[in-house]
């Protein structure tokens, strides 16, 4: 049932381990592992940071990817935790329903958007713990706990966006969106100053998903492009997906002259700005809306071997041009860039570590390299100096003493540890911040 990894490693391919992994196949010996004295669960390898990376033991749930139970009148589902976004859609959207909230990629598990409360490009109520109807949760005291919003409430809200602290997700039950077709209406506009991407950023209008490309920020201007969108009412039933295609020699040369090269990317962001506001898809797939970085399955291969970090954090509204400034003036005086930054407005309350707050969420992307440290110093200091929410699931640079001033901090980690009392679920993550 163990075997040795020869390198364990995230989707950002920034940390490498060599932990014994485990793919139990049924609830006893899923039970077992609760007997190890140090492990975390994780479903696709698909964090960028370090919440699902332990040293010891990783436990892969990817045996358990069944729906138990689904109304297909009422959009109600509970599925196992392994099972990954990618082979539920197929399933529920011929049967006219979509996930309420979906992250930027499909191949995730269902395990993994709670443990993480995933949020997506919704303009309203843009995190996944709304939907969530029930999760049966394996404890360590080796029962089966079943929590919802009026059934072991607190056990409820710590499991979503608890990182997998909490014990192991079995299955989750959801209410889902209902769709009338796997096609959407998009509209992109482009934006050239900080005027113009107010205006379109706070005009939510009808549609369903937002979200902005920045391609360009100085202290005068901002550009990029804002893509809206909503579900077609015209009924389609032809699903059309990316096909499972890897990115290729000459697509990764292309691509690591992006990452690698700032006047290069200027150029293929001025081009690809100017193409897209002209001769974008009016309506689009599924994918084309909601995963457009899944066009290549191996993307993350255009970054060398120590990888790449992204970091996502909300900046106040008032804030929103004063930070950005300062963020480009740090990247001008060291010659850093960020080859894709992406910014969405975002108005969500929470509590715990789940990323909320109102203002706009901007995540920004780097290859690790030589300029790992002082980008990790200069973020800290930005964070700790204006007080800003970060997207903890993921992070892999915020020091523990930025953590530790959230104001529900100290409570999270009391209460996981009223639930993993010897910190036998423990991951890279939880000891960076000493959860």
């Amino acid at each position: 049932m163990f075997f040795k990894s020869r390198a364990f490693t995230n989707w950002g391919k920034n940390i490498y381990i060599n932990p014994k992994k485990i793919s139990p196949k049924n609830y006893n010996e899923l039970k077992k592992i609760i007997n190890k004295k140090s492990f975390i669960v994780h479903g696709n390898q698909r964090s960028y940071g370090d919440v699902a990376l332990n040293k010891d033991l990783v436990v892969s749930m990817k045996n358990f990817n069944k729906i138990k139970f689904f109304d297909e009148k009422k959009g109600i589902i509970e599925i196992e935790s392994g099972l990954l976004l990618s082979d539920l859609l197929p399933i529920i959207i011929a049967k006219g329903w979509f996930p309420p909230i979906t992250p930027g990629t499909k191949y995730v598990s269902l395990g993994g958007m709670i443990a993480n409360n995933v949020h997506g490009k919704n303009t309203y109520k843009n995190q996944i713990k709304y939907y969530v109807k029930e999760i049966k949760l394996l404890g360590l005291n080796k029962k089966i706990i079943k929590c919802s919003n009026k059934r072991n409430k607190k056990i409820f809200y710590l499991t979503i966006g608890g990182f997998g602290l909490t014990g192991i997700i079995l299955t989750v039950t959801l209410k889902l969106k209902k769709i009338y077709s796997p096609y959407l209406n998009q509209k992109v506009i482009e934006f050239n100053n900080y005027k113009q991407f107010y205006s379109i950023s706070n005009n939510k209008g009808n549609h369903e998903y937002s979200v902005s490309w920045i391609s360009n920020f100085t202290k005068e201007k901002i550009q990029g492009l804002n893509y809206s969108s909503k579900h077609s009412k015209i009924k389609n039933n032809n699903l059309v997906f990316f096909r499972n295609k890897k990115i290729g020699l000459i697509n990764l040369f292309i691509s690591k002259l992006i990452v690698k090269n700032h006047y290069f990317s200027r150029i293929i962001h001025f081009i690809y700005r100017n193409y897209k506001k002209y001769f974008y898809n009016k309506l689009c797939n599924i994918d084309e809306i909601f995963y457009p970085q899944d066009y290549f399955i191996d993307w993350n291969k255009l970054y060398e071997r120590k990888g790449f970090f992204q970091i996502q954090f909300i900046i106040p509204k008032n804030k929103f041009r004063k930070i950005l400034v300062e963020i480009s003036t740090f990247f001008e005086k060291e010659k850093i860039f960020s080859p894709f930054v992406v910014v969405k407005r975002y108005d969500e309350k929470g509590k715990y570590l789940n990323f909320c707050g109102s203002g706009y969420s901007i995540s920004f992307d780097f290859e690790i390299n030589k300029n790992f440290k002082i980008l990790k110093l200069f973020f800290n200091s930005l964070i700790k100096n204006y007080k800003l929410r970060v997207n903890f699931s993921k992070d892999l640079v915020v020091n523990k003493t930025n953590a530790s001033n959230y104001s529900e901090f100290k409570i999270f980690k009391k209460e996981i540890l009223l639930l993993n009392p010897q910190k036998k679920i423990n991951s890279f993550f939880s000891k960076r911040l000493e959860i």
